[in-house]
């Protein structure tokens, strides 16, 4: 059974929580506009090849318990999932949020824009991956 992102919208348990940043990334589904690694001057230096191909298309869902879901668009067979399950928090005041296993900064979240980062070391140079979603 394949659930529509309304659907998975208004299913999200609601719990007793008020806060601006909850509303703003709770209230409507996201979608990925990029994601990549960047060197912090605004230009992404290499596309992460999942978002800027099919995976762009997913519609992504926080609910207010913590919990959310990707709805994947391009639907799968065998027997695959046609939504994946995480579990996200906000921490440090809503300036980091634990998402897919990593936590990122927040660097922008507004009615139409969520923007966060993750510094990392790889094979000894510093780079930043970023991950942009848009309503």
């Amino acid at each position: 059974m394949t659930l529509t992102a309304a659907t998975l919208a208004t299913g999200c348990s609601n719990k007793n929580t008020s806060g601006k940043d909850l509303d703003l990334l709770t209230g409507t589904p996201w979608k990925y506009e990029k994601a990549g690694f960047d060197n912090d001057d605004g230009t992404f230096d290499a596309l992460d090849p999942r978002i800027s191909g099919s995976e762009k298309d997913n519609t992504v869902i926080f609910c207010k318990d913590g919990t959310g879901y990707s709805e994947l668009n391009h639907k799968s067979r065998n027997g695959n999932p046609d939504s994946l399950p995480f579990i996200w928090a906000f921490q440090n005041g809503d300036s980091t949020i634990y998402f897919q296993d990593t936590y990122y900064k927040v660097r922008e979240l507004s009615p139409n824009r969520f923007e966060i980062y993750a510094d990392q070391r790889i094979g000894g140079n510093n780079t930043r991956y970023t991950i942009v979603f848009k309503h």
